[in-house]
């Protein structure tokens, strides 16, 4: 998909988001009136999927757009078509589908980790023994994860801040060398304008490990998304009034965590104490 495609498609997804807040709906209640799932409406509002224009016409009705308003809008999914081939063709599940465009999208991410160091920062060796035991299918795995950390280096890359529990740093997944070579990535990372690292000391009044993992998506316009993921499941939160919560976490781990510099010497010494044996 071409760039002014995708932004298209971003943008339609936002404005229904937009319009369903006006109407004072939540996803849910979209869902069941249209007999749809709630998550086919979040991944439209992520811009990971088009409505057509049957879908979008009782979008219209439900939240109350008439004539013009609604004629632009059936027209411009038309226009954007079936744009969500360029994530199918990339054979990712919907959920990553929705994590790649939201990281496109996003000016700030902010990932709030427990027990990992986030898929963002994560180097190959690391992702491998995260991902699986399938040769084929986590290589697949690893090399998307791999190519999604490029959106940290594009021009205008988002900024990303990372509150990684301390206990995350300390969990050799069976390597320590594999952790060695992990910690010294989160260090290179540090380095960047557009990255910041942030340890959660195991003595932290507000842990990551309270509220569980979570990363917080801001966009150009000031919305906010947020992805909450558990063993084998992940849930979008769309709805202004449930993303609240996520938002007031963060700044409170902002005030519970270690400063860049303090941060880094910590890392820099649980990584010299890792030995092969």
């Amino acid at each position: 998909m071409k760039r002014s495609e995708k932004l298209r498609q971003i943008g339609i997804g936002v404005q229904l988001r937009k319009l369903r807040e006006e109407a004072g709906m939540t996803t849910r209640s979209v869902a069941s009136s249209l007999g749809l799932s709630a998550s086919t409406v979040n991944r439209t509002e992520l811009g990971s999927r088009v409505p057509d224009r049957d879908e979008m016409s009782a979008l219209c009705a439900l939240y109350g757009v008439t004539g013009e308003a609604k004629r632009e809008l059936i027209e411009r999914v038309g226009e954007v078509g079936e744009a969500a081939a360029w994530l199918e063709s990339a054979r990712v599940s919907d959920i990553v589908a929705s994590l790649m465009v939201l990281e496109r999208e996003s000016v700030s991410m902010t990932y709030s980790a427990v027990a990992l160091v986030p898929g963002l920062a994560q180097t190959a060796d690391y992702a491998r023994t995260v991902l699986g035991t399938h040769r084929d299918e986590t290589e697949r795995k690893v090399a998307t994860r791999l190519g999604r950390q490029a959106v940290l280096s594009r021009p205008n890359a988002p900024t990303l801040t990372m509150f990684i529990e301390e206990g995350a740093l300390h969990r050799t997944l069976g390597n320590p060398r594999m952790l060695r070579e992990q910690l010294e990535q989160l260090l290179v990372l540090q380095r960047r304008n557009n990255v910041s690292v942030r340890v959660i000391p195991f003595d932290a009044v507000q842990s990551p490990a309270n509220g569980g993992p979570f990363v917080l998506y801001e966009l150009a316009d000031g919305s906010h998304y947020v992805f909450v993921e558990a063993f084998m499941l992940g849930v979008f939160v769309t709805d202004s009034s449930e993303v609240a919560p996520f938002v007031e976490t963060s700044r409170l781990l902002e005030g519970s965590a270690l400063d860049e510099a303090g941060s880094n010497a910590l890392i820099r010494k649980i990584a010299e104490g890792l030995t092969d044996d």
